[in-house]
């Protein structure tokens, strides 16, 4: 327990390092961080801004007496891992973030700030990157220093892992290289955006997302014949087969399955129909309109409940579409081609856990009512930490309505709010004791 001094000594110290954490974070949103991986971007023009922001905060961290390395799989994008020892035999804690981001998009669509500019209006911190995820990264440094500048030592060791990659799920050279170099802990906590309706949530859990290319064979042909290939009497398939046609019928069978999803996929912490099969790009016909298509391709993102099996879930998908199939002639003998390129598994940490507990105490040092409990929408790397064996939830700063969107921002009162979170969520789960104050 944290005693009431122990508390408001704490909460005092953070509050004078505001403005320590509002330049913190600017100076990481100056730094560009662009993920080199994005479709579309110039890798060679982006790569390096990754390490760049982390060699920033590697100099703040050694500024506050955090031991740290660099953990780099590939040149120009390198992790910092800082480590705070403890000061006994308490439970260990990791912090995990992403210093990359999307890319800005047209400069004419930020109508409020700059993307780079790190900009201050009122309760907000405009820029590319402030709301997911540097803000919720800046958030833990200042809790760290204002933990020690309190006079107290977790006692338990307390790590930062500021990665790359997470956009595009560059596993391998982000959290997946901090977790191949050894860095383990009891529990872990990625600070991921969390924010809902003004308040931050704790995430103990997250969907699966699958990516499916789904590829469907047509018969290519002059278009004026499509009245022959369509009319009841006529040739059919013998003069062409549009795959567009039979892509709808594709399409139409997992609509149904998606609507059938609504009603038999749940889980207590998502909103019914969360669960779906989202068809995010169909193309065909790239012959132009007076060729009958002769191949169309539908890309899916499968988001599935946390408890599913993924290979159930492929051969549910997979069965649907064969079924589909079998009622139409053309696609019975010319069975559409499905890969899954891309799984990014879910998370699914019990509410009731030690560390969510742990969490929720801390909350209650700051409020006066229980911390609100969701489902993450999306993925993160809280995944690949579980998978690694330490139980990890995400909680942090910051709402996805605005990540990713021209004026991204993060409030400074949800950033403060996160710097008691983490505060109270170290001493309470690693146990501590009084030393020193840091100057």
């Amino acid at each position: 327990m944290i005693s009431t001094q122990d508390k408001l000594k704490l909460l005092n110290v953070i509050n004078n390092l505001k403005k320590e954490l509002l330049d913190l974070l600017v100076g990481a949103i100056k730094i560009p961080s662009i993920t080199p991986t994005y479709p579309g971007v110039d890798e060679t023009s982006v790569i390096g801004g990754e390490s760049r922001v982390n060699e920033y905060f590697q100099s703040y961290l050694n500024s506050i007496g955090l031991k740290t390395k660099m953990v780099t799989k590939v040149p120009g994008r390198s992790n910092l891992v800082g480590k705070l020892k403890s000061s006994g035999k308490g439970k260990s804690l990791i912090f995990n973030g992403h210093v990359d981001v999307v890319p800005p998009g047209p400069k004419e669509a930020w109508t409020k700030a700059d993307p780079w500019s790190g900009t201050i209006s009122e309760d907000k911190i405009y820029g590319r990157g402030s709301c997911d995820m540097k803000g919720g990264l800046s958030a833990v440094m200042i809790a760290i220093k204002a933990i020690l500048k309190s006079g107290f030592l977790p006692e338990g060791d307390v790590i930062i892992e500021s990665v790359v990659g997470e956009e595009m799920m560059n596993t391998e050279v982000g959290t997946g290289a901090v977790i191949d170099e050894g860095y383990r802990a009891d529990a872990a906590i990625v600070v991921e955006p969390t924010s809902m309706n003004g308040s931050i949530q704790l995430s103990p859990a997250s969907v699966g997302t699958l990516l499916m290319i789904c590829s469907i064979k047509g018969k290519a042909g002059h278009s004026t014949l499509r009245g022959k290939m369509i009319r009841a009497g006529k040739n059919g398939s013998q003069i062409g087969v549009s795959s567009i046609d039979k892509a709808f019928i594709i399409y139409t069978a997992l609509r149904q399955l998606e609507e059938n999803w609504g009603q038999s996929k749940s889980h207590p912490l998502f909103s019914p129909g969360h669960f779906t099969i989202h068809p995010g790009t169909i193309s065909g016909g790239k012959k132009g309109p007076f060729v009958i298509s002769e191949e169309s391709i539908i890309q899916y993102a499968v988001f599935y409940a946390p408890q599913d099996n993924k290979k159930e879930v492929i051969k549910e998908i997979e069965k649907h579409i064969y079924h589909a199939s079998q009622n139409d002639p053309w696609l019975k003998n010319n069975p559409p081609n499905i890969s899954w390129p891309i799984w990014w598994p879910p998370f699914d940490v019990e509410p009731e856990s030690d560390i969510c507990k742990s969490i929720s105490y801390a909350y209650q040092m700051i409020a006066d009512h229980p911390i609100p409990v969701s489902g993450f929408p999306g993925n993160n790397d809280a995944a690949f930490l579980n998978l690694a064996g330490i139980p990890t939830v995400t909680i942090g700063p910051g709402s996805l309505d605005v990540a990713h969107t021209a004026n991204e921002h993060i409030l400074i009162s949800e950033l403060m709010e996160a710097v008691k979170i983490y505060a109270f969520s170290i001493l309470d789960w690693c146990g501590y004791k009084n030393i020193k104050k840091l100057n």
